[in-house]
Order: structure tokens, then sequence, then C-alpha cells
């Protein structure tokens, strides 16, 4: 694509914090105009940046793509640049008039016909027409479903030698357009192109079918939780807890880690000689191969590891290394040479270093790289190991390239979208602005995406576990991985809350789901007791349940809920005033949390109980620190339906044995079981997810499973160990409830047990 000329055009890089952008107001679809010459240059024009025609390559065989910037154009004076970032190339904007245009001059060694695409913004059924200047070639387009799009504008024959190419709006003209780029492919060219993206993607099945993950903006740039002064590169690396952090990871459920290899700071917790070789020091990596580790640890425990990588454009001692031209953010012009000859190496080193151990690069910063030779770099990223998925983020604007795998998509979490795969499919974007695609959600859970400030405290989550449990039931029915980003301090220490959240996703996807109550009590409920000073105010005026509150100021005060259930939930609001409390459980303590935060957050989860034996409970919250404590209610969460081995809904078929008041740990303390192969239990019943409970132990039978008759695979009771009460030997989980069957039969082993089957509505 820009392989000859790629020092005349720069790129953009997406934002960490993205701006909000609001789209034009749809209007009715007019027809655009009939051809006609395009625009002469109007009176006082912008003029082309570097006015130098832009030569068209009909050689190259491979990223054969000219881009057009939008912000390289002439263009008319009341049109302007949207420039929030010295260091990323936005869009032109304020295109509102049949006046308007933009222009661009390019050479063509010989006159071929061209396709052409629009990378704009601009409301549904906006007209448009790209032309060449002092000629009738021209083609007409419409934006079909309004917003940020790639729009197919037809094909454009290009004269011989220097022409001009003009883009202007036609047809009944309704707010603004904004314009990113014109993206030009011989039409000769483009089947052998379309044959190279299909080739080139990597297999994203398996990332798909990972439900979710965990992300984690974490290195050298963070702070301890004390308020600490922060340890070097090489000390903080050397000090991490690889076994602790992949036991956390496990405990989540979380199928696979996105790890930040540059990120507030381009320090890496690794080594890379290319980047010891660009700054001519070893100061930006560290000794200890940390990423190497955890790599290994995870794909060790079958989880996957993908790198997050920035291009260090905060770091001093890094980003003045790129010699990134100061006219790219204005004009889209400039050498970006270097930066991209830089980033080669050092994304190659990544690739030799790690290999398989890699399995995706998530590439941030799109606005900076865009335009670039991103079939190269794409191979480029995959060094070491072909299948490694790559993505790269385009922020708010349709991809950047097809030369890629899957939708990067910061700060949201999964939803359906314009084109999104139905329920049932395969994750894949079959259209819209990222068509081809898988689609993808990485969201923080805090205030921030990582700590790099001293000081800087670890907030409540910010949404509650029903909106997590949600989401990502949602998301898995259409094979849509999230990526939940947790903050962590220096030592590795997580939300204690933020996990509680993550476990309910666990249940959800993993094991089995509970229920939770959309109807919570308030502070006032008969379950409540309180000792110590506590003060009602009501009118709060600030989200809270019933707009009232129960609060103490005083250290040592505590308030108690009972409940009748297996789980509940204590609510109450996080805000800078919060601090820190101890959490009894039935009277044994459990945890200190802190109900601080840097945003206000009503009705947050204080503590969530989960799992507990059917009966009476009471979880006991006591002030520790800060200003207060405050409750707001709370909320009852159902657990799943159990049909024990005895019910009328479980037939046997075979020689099965009851066998009652085990005393074991069993489900109503009881199990039927066979030791004879080709006996088989069938439990049928209707909901949205099931788990089949067997005792597990050494030398216990393997059995065939068939889920509605279909063969679905195969499960063992054999643990090698020993005798385990209550274990999961076979899930299921479906997009609504209905109903269904599940069938074991015995193939191998000693004795096959049922106990229950846990199944939600």
């Amino acid at each position: 694509m820009l392989r000859r000329w790629c020092t005349i055009l720069a790129t953009t890089a997406a934002m960490c914090a993205p701006l909000v952008v609001v789209a034009p107001t749809a209007q009715a679809a007019s027809a655009p105009r009939p051809a006609e010459s395009a625009p002469a240059a109007a009176p006082g024009a912008v003029p082309q940046a570097g006015q130098v025609p832009l030569p068209v390559d009909q050689k190259a065989v491979k990223d054969n793509v000219t881009t057009l910037m939008g912000t390289a154009a002439e263009r008319t004076p009341s049109m302007s640049v949207f420039a929030p970032d010295t260091r990323k190339n936005f869009w032109v904007e304020n295109f509102k008039t049949s006046d308007d245009y933009l222009a661009w001059t390019v050479t063509v060694p010989k006159g071929d016909v061209y396709r052409i695409t629009g990378m704009l913004n601009a409301a549904p059924g906006q007209t448009f027409r790209v032309g060449v200047r002092g000629s009738a070639a021209a083609t007409g387009f419409v934006q079909p479903g309004g917003g940020w799009a790639r729009v197919d504008a037809g094909k454009l024959t290009l004269p011989s030698g220097t022409s001009t190419i003009v883009l202007d709006r036609t047809g009944t003209l309704a707010g603004d357009a904004q314009v990113k780029s014109l993206e030009l492919v011989r039409e000769k060219d483009r089947p052998a192109r379309e044959a190279r993206i299909a080739a080139a993607r990597a297999n994203t099945s398996d990332f798909a079918s990972a439900g979710y993950g965990l992300m984690f903006q974490y290195g050298s740039w963070g702070f301890p939780e004390n308020g600490g002064p922060a340890k070097s590169l090489d000390r903080q690396a050397a000090d991490f807890d690889v076994p602790a952090f992949v036991k956390m990871v496990k405990g989540t459920g979380a199928a696979y880690v996105i790890w930040s290899y540059s990120w507030w700071g381009y320090h890496v917790d690794g080594p890379n000689a290319a980047i010891d070789k660009i700054v001519g020091n070893g100061d930006l990596t560290a000794r200890r191969d940390l990423i190497g580790e955890i790599a290994d640890a995870l794909h060790a425990e079958g989880l996957g590891f993908t790198l997050y990588y920035h291009l260090g454009t905060e770091d001093a001692a890094w980003w003045p290394t790129q010699k990134f031209p100061d006219t790219f953010y204005t004009t889209g012009t400039g050498d970006r040479s270097t930066l991209l000859t830089n980033w080669k190496q050092v994304v190659a080193d990544i690739g030799n270093r790690y290999g398989t151990r890699l399995d995706g690069f998530f590439f941030d910063d799109g606005l900076i790289y865009y335009p670039a030779p991103f079939e190269e770099l794409e191979k480029i990223a995959r060094t070491g190991n072909p299948r490694r998925m790559v993505s790269w983020n385009s922020w708010i604007l349709p991809r950047y390239t097809d030369f890629q795998d899957t939708y990067f998509a910061e700060e949201v979490h999964g939803e359906a979208v314009d084109g999104s795969a139905p329920v049932g499919g395969n994750g894949i974007f079959r259209s819209g602005p990222q068509k081809g695609l898988l689609q993808h959600a990485m969201f923080r859970m805090e205030d921030d995406w990582g700590i790099h400030l001293r000081g800087q405290k670890i907030g409540g989550p910010n949404f509650s576990a029903k909106q997590a449990v949600d989401w990502a039931l949602d998301a898995a029915s259409r094979k849509v991985p999230l990526s939940f980003n947790l903050m962590m301090y220096e030592d590795g220490k997580v939300s204690e809350q933020s996990l509680s959240i993550l476990n309910e996703v666990r249940q959800a996807l993993r094991g089995n789901a509970e229920r939770i109550d959309p109807e919570p009590v308030n502070q006032d409920d008969a379950g409540f007791a309180w000792d110590g000073a506590w003060q009602h105010t009501s009118n709060t005026w600030s989200g809270d349940l019933g707009d009232d509150v129960q609060a103490s100021t005083a250290n040592g005060s505590s308030v108690t809920y009972t409940f009748t259930g297996t789980a509940a939930d204590v609510l109450g609001p996080r805000n800078l005033l919060g601090g820190k409390y101890d959490v009894y459980l039935d009277g044994a303590l459990v945890q200190r949390l802190d109900g601080f935060s840097w945003w206000p957050k009503p009705q947050s989860v204080l503590y969530a109980a989960r799992h507990l034996a059917p009966g009476t409970h009471t979880i006991k919250l006591v002030k520790v620190s800060g200003v207060r404590l405050t409750i707001d209610g709370a909320r009852m969460v159902e657990g799943p339906a159990a049909l024990n081995d005895t019910d009328s809904a479980v037939a046997y078929q075979g020689a099965w044995t009851h066998s009652g008041n085990r005393g074991a740990g069993d489900h109503g303390d009881d199990v039927t079981w066979s030791s004879t192969n080709g006996d088989s239990v069938t439990i049928t019943f209707t909901g949205s997810a099931v788990d089949v409970l067997a005792p597990m132990g050494d030398g216990y039978a393997t059995a065939d499973v068939t889920l509605d008759g279909v063969a679905v695979g195969t499960t063992t009771t054999d643990n090698g160990g020993s005798y385990a009460a209550r274990q999961k030997v076979y899930s299921a989980r479906f997009p609504t409830s209905g109903p269904h069957t599940v069938t074991l039969t015995k193939t191998g082993g000693s004795y096959l047990q049922f106990d229950a089957a846990y199944v939600t509505k």
C-alpha cells in the first residue's frame, strides 16, 4: 500500500481515553446529481499539504492501496481539521455545503480504472461524488446507514499523468460530513488482493469460544497501594509473583490474558534487543523475562496469552527516537519511516522471542499508524507464529485495514451492533464498519485502565454483577469474547470486589448461574440490624435506592443483614467519602473491602455472598476507616433449581442402585450408581443452563454424553485421587430457556454415580 510513499503520508493513533463524537442527525436519502465535471479550485482554497502530486504505484503487488488523507487535501476555507492531539491525525470536518470539496493531485503512470472506498461520517442517505477535475469522469455514492463507515464509492477512471481527484456533496444536504480518507485500488488488482486478505486471516474460533478473559495495563509505570514510590523496572519485574498471578486468573474463570507490553511508559517487562539498540542502552528493558514466564505459566494451564502494544508516545526516553513529524496531525504528511522501521524491528524481536507462546497482538494508536503498509505489518506481527491473531485499534472509526483479524473495541461490552453475528453465529461481523473481523470488547472494571500515578487507588467496580453477567451471556451467545480490564497494584493485588463480579461471570458461563433478583429491598427492611451510631438521610438525589441511605461516621459501627437462601448482595454507594470495612459471613471474618471511588457510584455491591448452603445466613459489615460507611439496601440472589438423583425428571436405564444417608457431602446426602458399561441416566429439564453433578474419585467411570439426542463428547469422573463430592462433570448453556435432555452412558472405569443436576431457569 504505502511502501513506495510512506514518507509522504503519515498515520495517527487511537486514543486511550476516547473523545465523544456526536454523529449527524439522520435525514431522508436523496439521489446523487448527474455526473458532471468536478468543481474547480475555489477562491481562497486551502492548498494540498506540500503541494506535491501523490504518486500512484502501479507496480506494487502487495500493499497496493493508495490512501488520500482528508487532512492533506485542498479544500474550501470554511472546512477545518479536527486536531485535538499533536500525534494523531483525525479528519476534516465542516463539510456542509454543495460548494465545499476536497481535492487531491495524483500522478498515474498509465491511465486505468480504480475502485474508490470512502472512510467518512455522515447522516443516512447523504450522497457524494468523486470525480476528476476538468473531466466528466465521476462516480456517485450514498452513505446508507449513517455514522462512520467504509463506503464503496464505485469505479473511477484516472488518466495518465497528473490529475486532480475531487470529492464533493450532492443531493439534499443534511448536517456535517467528516472525511478521514479515500482509498484507491486498481480494479484489475482487486481479486488478487481480496484473495490475499482471505488467505491471511487467522482462525479466531478459539478466541471466539473463550467467552471472556482479563486485561492488565500493568508494568513498571505502576505504584504500590500504600502510596509509596515506584520500584525500578528491574526490581518490579523481579519481584512479580507469577504463580500467584496465574492462580488469581484461573480463579476468575478467564480463558486468556491480554498483557501490556507498553502503556503509560515504554518500559518492557522483558528483554528486547531492538529496543536496546534504538535507545542505545538497556534502560527500557528488564533483565527478567517476566512476559515470557507469564506466557509459559498461562499456556501450561491451557490459557491464552496476548499482548497489548502502545507506541510509547508519552515516554521521554523512547518517543523522541521515533523522529515523528510534527506536520502529521494537521496535514497527514511527514516522514514516518523511522517510526515504522523501529516498529518492525521491535515487533519482530517480540515475535521471535515468544513464538507460539504469543497468541495475539492488540495494537493501540491506530490513528498514528494509518495509513500504513498493513499487509507487511501483519506479516511481521506474526513472526514466530503464523497463526497469531492481529488487531488494530480504529477507535470510533471503521476498520483501517482488512489485514487483521479482530475488532479492538475499547469501552464497549460486546453488545450487538451494525453487522454483528446473530445468536448462534461465529462472532464475525457480517456487514458494517468492521465487516470480516471477529467482534470483541475490552472495557474497564474500575475507574482507570491501570495504576500510573503515585497514591492512585483502585476504586470499586463500574458495574454490578448482574450487568456483567448479562453482558457475558449475551456476548457468548454470539461468540463475542469480552476482555475485563483489571487495575493492579505493583505487588499484583487487584480488587476483591471486581473478583467477586468475575466469580459471578464464571458461574454464569463456566459453572451454574445464580439469578439476581432485579428488585432489591431498601435499608429499612426488617432483615437489617444496626449497631452503633447510624444516621438516616432522605432525599439524597444521588440515585440511591428509595432516595435514602443509612450512614455511620464512627469506626466500629456495624450493620447485619439476615436472609434465607444461598446468596445475597449488600448495596451502598461508593464515593470519595467511602473507606474500608470488614465483612463477616455467618460470624466469620471474610475480608476487608474498600468503599472508596473517585466517581460516585450509587447502589454498588458492597459485598456479594454466593454459593452458600440453603438456610439462614448473616452478612455483617463493620466500619474500619474513611469518612463514612453508607448502606442503601440488599438484594436476594436465587440459586439454580436442583434435580436430585431421585427426582421424577431423572430416568435410569440398566442396573442402577440408590445409596442414601452417605454422609459424604453429596446433594441430598445420596447418589444413584452403576458399575455396568452401557447403563445410562437421562435428565429432562427446562432451562437456560444445566450442570450435571457426580462424585469423583480414583478409577471412577468414563461416560459418553448426548445433548438433546446428539453426541456432544465424553466425560470422566476419575480424578486420580480421593473422593470429591458434587463435582461438575458436564455443563451446557443455551441462549434462551427451553426443554432439553442430557444423557450420560457409562463406557469404562469402576462406578458411574449420578448425584444431581442444577438447572438455571
